[in-house]
């Protein structure tokens, strides 16, 4: 029961996903954190007064996170938002609050005066690795707890709603432009569908492997034929994808590369679709 909580499909935390105003955000709490309560008997250091040193490191911290959140990212264990989940969750923010106490830890050598030797120790830097969960954490753990909900209320919904439509095998029907032709295909066996010419090419997979059947129609007239069914999305101006099919995103604001289950092909998404297509992955798959 643990294995299966820490391997559920969990959106990513904003602060994860942002890493720029994620560091703002950082920053921002930990210097009014810090300046209201004085945790951890902050003090100033030898050479400023509190709020300079407050800043001094605070300012640093926020930069580190920033970069490391955007570095590990980078990580092909971390690069997959599709298969995003709890475990992946809290690896991530474990690791980016061990980079910022051991920058913590540093910092303390330039700020502390001259008795700056005696902070190399394992007690010294334990206190510093403490200092930076304890203040850090908070931030973090507000972003994942919004989070939470969809572990309980929306994943769980729409998994329940696509398992009672796969009990009932939900059929999609497609008519052509052409008299005399359609095509009928479980909504799960859709990995995408593709403009080409005159026709749509729509890629299914089935219980013998992907197949690809031609429609005669306009992308624009299936998508209206699609439009009831909420994980078919339109990704670019040619092409129609089942986000459950996701398997990897790559790419910038200029657009994604796709890869999708059960295929080699890349699937664009467009520069003008990318925002609503990240909040419907996160819906819909994590």
């Amino acid at each position: 029961m643990i294995k299966r909580f820490f391997e559920k499909r969990y959106p990513q935390n904003y602060i994860i996903r942002k890493p720029i105003p994620g560091a703002f955000i950082l920053f921002l709490f930990s210097s009014v954190f810090t300046l209201l309560y004085h945790p951890l008997n902050v003090h100033r250091s030898f050479y400023f007064g509190f709020e300079a040193t407050i800043l001094l490191y605070t300012v640093p911290c926020s930069i580190v996170a920033g970069i490391s959140i955007y570095l590990l990212r980078r990580i092909p264990f971390f690069r997959n938002t599709g298969k995003w989940n709890v475990f992946r969750e809290i690896l991530f923010i474990y690791l980016v609050l061990q980079l910022m106490g051991i920058t913590i830890f540093l910092l303390g050598f330039a700020l502390e005066g001259p008795a700056e030797t005696s902070r190399w120790n394992l007690d010294t830097f334990i206190n510093s690795s403490i200092g930076a969960f304890l203040i850090y954490m908070l931030p973090f753990t507000f972003f994942s707890l919004i989070n939470a909900r969809f572990l309980f209320l929306n994943f769980q919904s729409v998994m329940n709603t696509i398992q009672e439509e796969g009990k009932q095998e939900l059929m999609v029907h497609i008519h052509s432009s052409l008299k005399k032709e359609s095509l009928d295909f479980k909504a799960d066996e859709l990995v995408y569908a593709m403009a080409d010419g005159n026709y749509v090419m729509f890629h299914l997979y089935r219980e013998n492997g992907m197949v690809k059947i031609p429609i005669r129609n306009s992308i624009a007239a299936i998508e209206q034929q699609l439009d009831k069914i909420p994980m078919y999305y339109r990704s670019h101006r040619g092409f129609i994808i089942n986000l459950f099919k996701v398997k990897e995103k790559r790419g910038n604001a200029s657009g994604y590369l796709l890869k999708m289950h059960h295929t080699n092909e890349n699937v664009p998404v467009s520069r003008s679709r990318i925002t609503e297509f990240d909040r419907l992955l996160q819906k819909y798959h994590f």
